[in-house]
């Protein structure tokens, strides 16, 4: 019975060894195609990742990327009618201008619509620009896989132009890129024209504006004023009375005429009473006293007392003067404002002001072949080494259920 065991032993053994002596064959006994699919197939997904991807984009970044130049100028949106703030606003009021930053942002957004692409388009030939030869397959417009229509257009034409704002100063910089260096710098100064355009555009319809409101606050006082005028008129018709105020100082004058008439007549009786009580004049002064006092009284009535006296009158009178002299201090203000709307009219309301016209460049900045390279192997190597560990962590998971 061991020895059975024994000679199982030793074939155990034997096999054994012949299968450490197969593991040990020199390589040179397998196929160098095995050996590249050996190879290929233990490095597929970073040969599909990093190595392919490189390979093309040094290809592209060595030979075939088109250069791009780019123009730049600096330009801010001043305004003589705004208050200024801070120590630099303070400066440039006492020039008689102040920064506008709120309208450089209506440029800067002007500059990356539609409507400035439209006005590129139709004046100067902007898909003649983004399709020169000299452009390369993945930055000439139409993209190889893409449609020729506006939307694609606008899309290409943000990735030339570049607007930002400063909020601290106020200044604008545009950047624009060509394939060429005059249409980079075309471009810019047809993106500066156009913009000024708009401001134009904004100075007129604030200057109708303004004028149009004051033309229709005067025609409205002119109007106010002329039917206070019929108004006092009709009174003055209908009344018979001319100034109800000065006949009724007449009347006052004659009260007053007739009260020291009265007064003295009551003296002179008083003296006859006194000296010669028996005197006939005694009797008809007594009767020219009563007399003028019913004059008086009749006066009076006729200016206070009822509804027919000249009391009503004349406050219907004065309250007419009043709206008059309402209305034709508020036509005197709609013409003042109508002047000053004129005025102001002649003066431009916004200025773009270029600090620096759009620049010719001699060399091209773009693409920065090395920078970029660079930029895209690194995010094709974390993109492999994130699926890598991905795939770890799913077969490991497997392997354990």
């Amino acid at each position: 019975m061991s020895r059975i065991e024994n000679n199982k032993e030793f074939t155990d053994f034997v096999t054994l060894v012949s299968l450490r002596s197969l593991d040990k064959a020199p390589s040179e006994q397998i196929a160098p195609w095995r050996l590249a699919l050996r190879w290929l197939r233990d490095h597929l997904l970073l040969l599909l990742m990093v190595i392919i991807p490189g390979v093309a984009a040094g290809a592209y970044y060595a030979f075939i990327g088109a250069d791009q130049y780019v123009s730049e100028t600096q330009f801010v949106i001043r305004s003589p009618n705004r208050n200024a703030t801070g120590l630099l606003s303070g400066l440039l009021q006492s020039t008689g201008f102040v920064r506008a930053q709120d309208d450089s942002y209506i440029v800067s957004e002007f500059m990356l619509s539609r409507a400035a692409l439209d006005q590129l388009i139709e004046h100067n030939g902007l898909k003649d620009i983004l399709s020169r030869p000299e452009a390369d397959f993945l930055t000439r417009f139409p993209l190889p896989w893409g449609e020729e229509n506006s939307e694609n257009l606008f899309r290409h034409y943000l990735r030339f132009v570049k607007v930002q704002t400063d909020s601290g100063s106020g200044v604008s910089t545009l950047e624009v890129r060509a394939f060429r260096a005059e249409d980079a710098r075309n471009l810019g100064e047809a993106l500066l024209q156009h913009a000024e355009a708009l401001i134009n555009r904004l100075n007129d319809r604030a200057r109708l504006d303004a004028i149009r409101y004051a033309q229709a606050e005067m025609e409205d006082s002119e109007v106010q004023l002329a039917l206070v005028q019929s108004r006092l008129t009709d009174f003055r018709n209908r009344e018979a009375l001319v100034d109800p105020t000065k006949q009724s100082a007449t009347a006052l004058d004659l009260i007053a005429r007739l009260s020291d008439e009265v007064a003295a007549n009551k003296a002179r009786l008083m003296a006859l009473d006194e000296q010669a009580p028996q005197s006939p004049q005694r009797e008809a002064l007594r009767a020219r006293v009563d007399a003028v006092e019913r004059q008086i009284s009749n006066e009076r009535s006729q200016i206070v007392g009822s509804d027919n006296s000249m009391a009503p009158r004349i406050a219907q009178y004065e309250q007419l003067l009043l709206e008059r002299e309402m209305a034709a201090k508020m036509l005197t203000s709609a013409t003042a404002s109508l002047e000053n709307a004129k005025i102001d009219a002649q003066r431009q309301q916004l200025y773009l002001e270029r600090i620096a016209d759009p620049s010719l460049p001699d060399h091209p900045l773009y693409p920065k072949r090395i920078v970029s390279f660079l930029m895209f192997l690194a995010l094709c190597g974390a993109a492999y080494w994130i699926v890598r560990l991905w795939i770890a962590q799913v077969l490991e998971h497997a392997a354990s259920q």
